[in-house]
């Protein structure tokens, strides 16, 4: 069993995934100076867009100053709300806005909290589930500005519109959210984001009467999704199969083309990062396309690594293997 880092509160400390290492990532080097709360008890005032010399956008007010979150983390974020993020519509009554991830993946919500610098942490137990939540309207208003103009898929972003419209309706928002257009050009930072919370890097398995060692092992990466239309933006740029899951009604967009897989292995998330429980698949994986490379599959010790790589992956992965050297 997964064993995961104890959190008395979402205040407790600061996850793995959070680390030092990673801030010269997710931050950018440049202030970005945020008004919460106004001077006056009862009065609030919310960010605004400027635009950094550098051409990127931030968000500028006058009382708390952090440091930026750079284009490339913001980008990531995106992909992630639009694989799991959840923007209410006017049945449920609410503007909160939440993304849920299983609780093998608590680390990354944790660190969501602590790169964004607010929102709360809360644990489903019943369902093995843990939210990241944001409900006041300050921080609301943050978030929508942070992904504003870098959402790409359709169905997502009509919902994002919506719930903006709903939200700008409020007689308490002062500083209305101005929706840009759906972003149509694809950002690798996004995309391993996407990943991130609905991607899979897995190894198949199948007889082979043709094979010397009489298996078949093939290496994957996909993506599902509930709408085809949304994934057709990876179909646009890999070479995969379709398929469709009739028991959990989604579509599945599955690469395993070697020319692809080398691509998203060493290039794409090589130089754009998982931070989740995903990236120790995706490391697996590499390692299983490295011996492919070399062509240690079709050898009995080639194949038996395999094998092992294979049993500590997806839902069998365990807090021993994510302790290996190998990662």
């Amino acid at each position: 069993m997964y064993m995961l880092p104890h959190y008395l509160s979402s205040d407790d400390k600061i996850p793995p995934y959070a680390g030092k290492s990673l801030d010269s990532i997710v931050l950018a080097n440049f202030l970005v100076t945020i008004n919460r709360f106004g001077q006056s008890a009862g009065i609030q005032t919310f960010p605004k867009r400027e635009l950094h010399p550098l051409g990127k956008q931030t968000l500028r007010g006058s009382s708390e100053t952090k440091r930026g979150l750079s284009e490339q983390w913001l980008n990531w974020l995106t992909g992630l709300i639009e694989a799991d993020g959840f923007f209410p519509n006017e049945k449920d009554k609410t503007l909160s806005f939440y993304i849920s991830q299983s609780t093998k993946n608590a680390p990354l919500i944790y660190a969501l909290k602590y790169w964004l610098g607010f929102g709360k942490v809360r644990w489903q137990h019943s369902e093995k589930m843990v939210h990241f939540v944001i409900e006041d309207i300050p921080n609301l208003t943050i978030l929508a500005n942070l992904i504003n103009g870098r959402l790409r898929t359709e169905f997502k972003y009509e919902a994002y519109v919506k719930w903006i419209n709903r939200f700008n309706k409020k007689a308490f928002v002062k500083n209305k959210v101005i929706v840009e257009p759906l972003n149509p050009n694809i950002d690798w930072n996004w995309l391993a984001g996407f990943t991130e919370g609905n991607g899979s890097f897995f190894i198949g398995l199948g007889n082979s009467p043709k094979s010397k060692l009489g298996v078949q092992v093939t290496l994957n990466i996909s993506w599902t999704q509930k709408h085809r239309k949304t994934l057709e933006l990876f179909a646009s740029q890999f070479k995969g199969i379709w398929s469709y899951n009739k028991t959990q009604k989604c579509w599945e967009y599955n690469i395993k083309r070697k020319s692809e897989l080398k691509h998203l292995l060493f290039s794409v998330f090589a130089d754009n990062p998982l931070y989740g429980i995903n990236k120790y698949d995706y490391f697996d994986l590499k390692r299983a396309c490295e011996l492919f490379n070399t062509k240690q599959h079709l050898t009995e010790s080639g194949l038996k690594l395999l094998l092992e790589i294979k049993s500590n992956m997806n839902s069998r992965r365990t807090s021993a293997s994510i302790k290996s050297p190998n990662y």
